[in-house]
């Protein structure tokens, strides 16, 4: 038996009111971590404040739905980090750093995306390791962030494209991500029982269980702009097509944290 850690330490220089929005984002995470249903979650909403409310509006009805959007799992909203901010200098900026051993590379980098606007272009680094010299369990990456949008690069991916294994470096280059070639085929076994078969130019991706909810007395599953979502980064993933241009993929993959 062994153990795996996503590691990630770095410090961020920021405005004083993108590291205030850090800390409200913080307490937005543990507001709903430990929400017990008991009192109206909009009441724990306004505590936040104006500014708060201004950089993740109400969304789909739900008065965080846009700051669950950071989320893969919106059921789940924890950074997966710990974030300390320091006091101001006298320009009125502070540094802020994010430090973790299994860190939430993704929420993180949608944070400061989306909030700490005063931070951009920035990056961050990670490592992927274990505590058994196991192999292929070594790896890592880094997070490039700009005003147009977040860009994910791998070890495993630079190595490819290194090779010429990767997918734009063999003799028969992988065409750009085609959203035309993708697939979404409905399982319905009942009235709440789905599964959605995805499949991107023909080849089979994954047959998932649907999330079923009832919406306006209907019976509806995750729309296909989620689906697509999934599509573009199995395709991915696995070497079926290369990557969009970045603030075309963000247009994409931002509905894997907005189902509904």
């Amino acid at each position: 038996m062994a153990n795996n850690y996503l590691s990630s330490s770095f410090v961020l220089e920021m405005t004083t009111e993108d590291a205030e929005m850090v800390k409200l984002a913080q307490d937005a995470s543990v507001i709903l971590q430990y929400y017990a249903g008991d009192t109206p979650r909009d009441t724990d909403y306004k505590k936040l404040g104006p500014r708060f409310a201004a950089v993740f509006p109400h969304k789909g009805g739900e008065d965080f739905g846009s700051f669950l959007e950071l989320f893969d799992d919106p059921t789940f909203p924890t950074f997966d980090c710990d974030i300390k901010i320091a006091q101001p200098n006298d320009e009125g900026r502070c540094l802020v750093s994010f430090s973790g051993n299994q860190f939430g590379v993704d929420q993180v980098a949608n944070l400061i995306f989306t909030a700490c606007k005063s931070a951009l272009p920035c990056a961050f680094s990670w490592a992927h390791t274990c505590d058994a010299l196991r192999p292929d369990e070594f790896g890592g990456g880094c997070v490039i962030i700009t005003d147009a949008g977040i860009d994910f690069h791998s070890t495993t991916g630079i190595m490819s494209r290194v090779l010429g294994t990767g997918p734009g470096t063999s003799e028969t280059p992988k065409p750009v991500f085609n959203p035309a070639l993708v697939s979404i085929e409905q399982k319905r076994f009942s009235v709440t029982q789905w599964e959605i078969l995805v499949s991107y130019n023909g080849q089979r991706i994954e047959q998932y269980g649907d999330k079923i909810e009832l919406i306006d007395r209907d019976w509806q599953g995750y729309p296909d702009t989620f689906w697509m979502a999934v599509a573009y980064r199995e395709a991915i993933d696995r070497n079926l097509a290369t990557r969009l241009p970045v603030v075309e993929e963000a247009a994409i993959t931002k509905h894997l944290t907005s189902p509904h």
